[in-house]
């Protein structure tokens, strides 16, 4: 069934659906972010996953993207992206589709997060004519893979890097991730603060080791959502989730309920009045349960878009539970007939996202303009 120029409510539900006019303004005003601070902006991929959302994160250039997997990375090599950095440590198993990889395209780049990695590149030829292109991944506080920015141990890995036959160095690269940890505004900016001196301190050292850094970054979507002249000592930012957004976004301070651009849709399967609950037909394969016991109420799953006092509360595989987030509140049953339509604003939209095979992508007035197919799997 064709969707295309029929309105929202004729979807089959649950559906996750993307306001088109939010993604283009999100982007924009990161793209925007970049440019006013004289850096590049390498949009992370990994919250949407489709060709379409990647133009929208370049500017329609198709150059400078990080990806979460290979098989993003494939997807948009074929659709002329370049400039694309794998942005998973490598291991040895990945060998082959890399190599393809950095055969085909003008710009392919690894992440390496230890001198293991390197060695084991040294050790593999590259494309004829090519060089295995690097980035080495760096802890800042984010506890994940990486090396710890003012351990030697990095100056150690890019002089290998440096002296190896068959690797460029193309810079260090760092996730900001704890600043999802943050409570304020506040922590949120001494977290990204923190992280652009730690990368700028690490270029730094290295140049003073005589190695040269071409680039250097940090990003995070809340880091990256407040304007800050500290921008302007780095190279590159890396953010993504920003394209859709999400309720913990919300609550993080990077935007506001309106920019939520991603959506899931569901629809009233009856009335309890009972026990102050509605069912609706979103199940955990709909809607991720990530973030319950972290929003404004304990029980939270997803807060109800227009309805603010109502939340969904609990799920089985299909089926969720829809109740007041007040203990005291009630549901006017008479707004939400069986069968009416709700939409649940996701904790998490890159979770939530994929556990939908279509993107339905509208405008302004709940008109389906496109199909966004996301690239599934590793």
């Amino acid at each position: 069934m064709s969707y295309i120029g029929k309105h929202i409510s004729s979807l089959a539900t649950p559906a996750f659906i993307v306001d088109k006019e939010k993604v283009e303004k999100n982007c924009r005003r990161m793209l925007d972010l970049a440019k006013s601070n004289g850096i590049h902006l390498r949009g992370q991929t990994k919250t949407h996953k489709t060709v379409e959302g990647g133009i929208a994160q370049t500017g329609g250039t198709k150059r400078k993207v990080v990806t979460s997997t290979l098989v993003e990375c494939e997807m948009y090599a074929d659709q002329g992206f370049d400039d694309i950095l794998y942005g998973f440590p490598f291991i040895q198993s990945h060998l082959e589709r890399v190599f393809a990889l950095t055969e085909r395209l003008e710009e392919f780049h690894l992440m390496v997060a230890n001198q293991e990695a390197c060695q084991m590149l040294e050790q593999s030829a590259p494309p004829e004519g090519k060089l295995w292109s690097v980035f080495l991944k760096v802890d800042c506080g984010n506890a994940r893979a990486g090396v710890w920015w003012e351990d030697d141990e990095a100056v150690d890995i890019v002089k290998f890097i440096q002296g190896c036959q068959n690797l460029t160095f193309q810079g260090i690269y760092a996730h900001c991730g704890n600043s999802y940890g943050a409570h304020s505004i506040s922590e949120v900016e001494r977290v990204r603060d923190s992280s652009v001196e730690m990368m700028v301190s690490l270029a730094r050292k290295l140049k003073e080791a005589g190695l040269e850094c071409p680039h250097w970054g940090v990003g995070s979507t809340p880091s990256c959502s407040h304007a800050s002249n500290r921008f302007e000592n780095l190279t590159e930012i890396h953010p993504g989730n920003y394209v859709f957004y999400d309720n913990q976004q919300v609550g993080l301070g990077s935007c506001g309920l309106d920019d939520v651009a991603g959506k899931v849709l569901t629809r009233v399967l009856g009335h309890y009045p009972k026990r102050k609950q509605m069912l609706v037909d979103c199940g955990f394969t709909a809607i991720t349960k990530q973030g319950i016991g972290s929003q404004a109420h304990p029980k939270m799953i997803a807060p109800v878009d227009d309805h603010q006092d109502l939340m969904l509360s609990n799920m089985t595989q299909e089926i969720g539970f829809v109740e007041p987030i007040a203990p005291e509140g009630s549901i006017d049953f008479s707004l939400h007939p069986v069968g009416s339509l709700l939409k649940l604003i996701p904790y998490h939209s890159c979770a939530s996202a994929a556990c939908h095979p279509t993107y339905y992508v509208h405008d302004s007035q709940g008109i389906i303009q496109e199909l966004w197919t996301p690239c599934r799997g590793w």
